[in-house]
C-alpha cells in the first residue's frame, strides 16, 4: 500500500545543539511544505521531497529565535527552506534509509537519514555538521556545537 501524502500540517522537525558545552539548546521547526510517496514493499520507488520553513523556528525563547532567523544563522529572509530531497530509498533490516541532497544556506549536501516506518508514520534521525553548511559560522564550537542533532517526524493518516 503506497502511502502519497502532502507533508504539510503531518510533520515536524527537531533539533538539539550544545552551547557552551553543557547548555542543551532544542526546537522545531513546525512548517513543511512537500510530498513523501512511499509503500514499504517497494521502498526503491519512494521520494521524501520535505522542506521545512526555517522562518518558523522555535526553541522557547523569542531573542534567541530571533537570532536564529538572522544571517548570523539560518538567513531566513534569502533562505526560507531548509530542504531534503531523497535519491535512494533502501530497506536495512527492520528499519529504511533515504540517501539524498539537504539544501541549507545555498549549499547542498549528501546525507542518510534512518528511519521507521509503522502504521503511517515515519519516525528518523541524523546528526549534521553546521559549519559544513556556513550556520553560524562566525561561532566557534566551544559556543555552538559544530555538531546538531535531527529528529524527523512525518504522519500519513
Amino acid at each position: 500500500m503506497s502511502s502519497e501524502f502532502r507533508a504539510i500540517d503531518r510533520s515536524t522537525a527537531s533539533f538539539h545543539a550544545k552551547k557552551l558545552g553543557f547548555l542543551h539548546i532544542k526546537g522545531t521547526l513546525g512548517e513543511f511544505s512537500g510530498t513523501v510517496s512511499f509503500d514499504p514493499k517497494h521502498p526503491e520507488a519512494a521520494v521524501f521531497d520535505l522542506c521545512p520553513a526555517a522562518r518558523t523556528i522555535d526553541s522557547g525563547n523569542a531573542k534567541r529565535d530571533e537570532h536564529l532567523k538572522s544571517a548570523d544563522f539560518f538567513d531566513v529572509d534569502e533562505h526560507p527552506e531548509v530542504c531534503f530531497v531523497s535519491r535512494s530509498v533502501k530497506r536495512v533490516n527492520d528499519r529504511f534509509r533515504a540517501d539524498g541532497k539537504l539544501s541549507l544556506l545555498s549549499l547542498s549536501k549528501e546525507v542518510s537519514n534512518p528511519f521507521s516506518y509503522h502504521q503511517g508514520e515515519f519516525k528518523g534521525q541524523f546528526s549534521l555538521k553546521r559549519k559544513d553548511y556556513g550556520l553560524g559560522k562566525k561561532f566557534p564550537s566551544f559556543f555552538v556545537a559544530n555538531t546538531i542533532d535531527i529528529a524527523i517526524t512525518c504522519q500519513t493518516k
